[in-house]
């Protein structure tokens, strides 16, 4: 059903649903990955309204409110017929929060082609949560949604990010020249992709 209500201080309206309903649930080996709760806002607002969080993320500078909206939107997301996104948050058990999300999203279903995103708190960096959760999530393109291929795009700047996608077994296959412009500076992009037989 559709809750109508407020998320904190802010106005939405998110479905109310289990997370059966609202998608897969994944569990990793140290890792739950699951569909986002309305719960879940303190935790998103707290980590990505930093600077530092969405510097390498194109968009406006983050607040409490746009959150609050990207959490509403993907909450609905969920509902969508046919259905062309996942996200999932990242949560370790014995933290008993989300530390971050990680997403794929069909981009051409008759090229069975899809792309992987994801960010997380940078309070719980250098753990190896990312590389496992977008293991993870691969695995679910590959297998569950049948994929040929995934891409990514990052930041060249951002060499954890570059890390993630390699230990995945990504590869570098392209370099766009100040192809985007975040918050007023262009920037350029690596592209990284993997095929569903390179996938281990």
């Amino acid at each position: 059903m559709v809750w109508r209500g407020r998320l904190g201080h802010y106005r939405v309206e998110a479905v109310m649903a289990s997370e059966e309903s609202a998608g897969p649930v994944i569990r990793t080996g140290r890792l739950l990955l699951r569909p986002l709760r309305l719960d879940d806002l303190p935790h998103l607002q707290r980590y990505a309204t930093r600077p530092d969080f969405y510097r390498y993320l194109p968009g406006p500078a983050q607040t409490a409110a746009t959150v609050a909206v990207f959490l509403e939107q993907r909450m609905l997301d969920a509902w969508d017929q046919p259905r062309t996104h996942w996200v999932f948050a990242i949560e370790p058990p014995e933290v008993g929060h989300i530390v971050g999300t990680v997403r794929t999203s069909i981009v051409n279903a008759q090229e069975q082609t899809a792309d992987l995103g994801y960010a997380m708190d940078l309070d719980f960096h250098g753990r190896g949560y990312m590389t496992e959760a977008a293991q993870a999530v691969l695995k679910f393109a590959f297998h569950e949604l049948g994929m040929h291929r995934v891409w990514a795009t990052v930041d060249p700047e951002n060499a954890a990010s570059c890390r993630v996608l390699e230990r995945l077994g990504m590869r570098r296959e392209g370099h766009f020249r100040k192809d985007k412009l975040v918050r007023g500076e262009w920037r350029d992009t690596y592209l990284y992709a993997l095929l569903k037989e390179e996938y281990k």
